[in-house]
């Protein structure tokens, strides 16, 4: 069942109801793409083909304040995002609303296997890529409004970000659990109050943008891949069994990049342009470059807001390398705190 809201969170939801997220239609496949791709820097993604099959207004470009962790960025739906009356508030609403609508439109065949089962109402935007650099990767985020009834069920919706080309003998789902084989989904990504899955990733909704009852910490999709040659990704997004309680998967714009894992191509660069931080997906040792003229403090925090690494670079530090290999694999935020008070922060994967 829904949540019953308190009289407190009922007050504050009418307070940010006029600071909502804002949602862009009828964007083209092309302009979807486009959105997507990284647009600073030498970040090296070419884009090419871009189709789109998706029910009525089960897509768009989103913008403005929310509890997500990113702001901007296109939006995939499995069913509606526009809400059509009381029992159904589409997308944007608070938690104690419904996102649910039937879709008539079939399902995606690749999403059925990894669902292990038929899928429904699947919203698929699909290109061609050639990337610069020897890897290709992006943000995203999966909400449902599945949880937290629906864990360890059948109704299991799905979404994947299939990359298929040289290098790949089958298409390949790259929407993993870091350091796992393990697809992203209701299933392996909840608050197991039903027995399974994984709740390092995920937040439970109480704020009041969305309808969905839970969503995804920021994830990164990551895939090794040959400079220059073409690649084909499909980013989809379906309902399991049913065709009624909506899913979502929000990619975060010009997240889209590609590059090597030296300074020149960079996988972060803090928005103060004092530390160049690679590579985004971390196996054993995390590079900064540092390029300030000034004293910086560099903390690693943990999902739960625990500092698991601390320390002081000075002025004439140049390349420093952190030794992560002791953390556990899963999403870590990098603080940079610089002396003159500007703040940074930085997400990574250790894998």
């Amino acid at each position: 069942m829904k949540k019953i809201l308190t009289s407190l969170l009922l007050c504050v939801g009418s307070i940010l109801s006029h600071a909502q997220m804002m949602l862009t239609y009828n964007s083209t496949a092309q302009q979807l793409t486009n959105a997507l791709v990284a647009t600073s820097g030498t970040l090296g993604v070419t884009v090419s083909n871009p189709s789109l099959v998706c029910g009525d207004s089960s897509w768009a470009e989103f913008s403005g304040p929310t509890n997500l962790g990113m702001n901007q960025g296109i939006v995939l739906a499995a069913g509606s995002l526009v809400g059509t009356g009381p029992n159904n508030a589409g997308l944007i609403g608070i938690p104690s609303d419904f996102a649910v609508g039937s879709d008539t439109l079939a399902g995606d065949a690749d999403l059925s296997v990894l669902a292990n089962c038929n899928t429904r109402g699947a919203c698929i935007l699909e290109f061609d890529l050639q990337p610069a650099g020897s890897f290709v990767e992006f943000e995203y985020i999966f909400g449902s409004e599945e949880y937290p009834e629906f864990n360890c069920t059948s109704f299991n919706d799905i979404f994947a970000f299939i990359i298929s080309g040289p290098g790949f003998t089958t298409p390949t789902n790259i929407a993993l659990l870091p350091g796992t084989t393990t697809p992203v989904s209701v299933n392996s990504v909840n608050d197991q109050s039903s027995g399974c899955g994984d709740s390092t990733y995920y937040v439970a909704n109480i704020d009041s943008f969305l309808t969905v009852d839970g969503f995804t910490t920021p994830l990164i999709a990551y895939a090794n891949v040959t400079a220059g040659q073409t690649y084909h990704l499909k980013l989809g997004v379906a309902d399991a069994i049913d065709n009624i309680v909506n899913s979502f998967v929000f990619l975060k714009s010009n997240s889209l990049k590609s590059g090597y894992t030296t300074p020149s191509s960079l996988n972060h660069q803090d928005s103060l342009n004092k530390v160049v931080m690679y590579p985004s997906e971390v196996d054993d040792v995390l590079q900064l470059k540092h390029i300030a003229n000034q004293n910086m403090l560099v903390q690693i925090v943990n999902v739960q807001g625990q500092v698991v690494f601390r320390k002081q670079l000075q002025t004439n530090d140049n390349i420093s390398s952190i030794n992560l290999s002791s953390l556990q694999s899963g999403v870590y935020i990098v603080q940079l705190l610089h002396e003159n008070g500007e703040k940074r922060n930085e997400k990574i994967i250790k894998r």
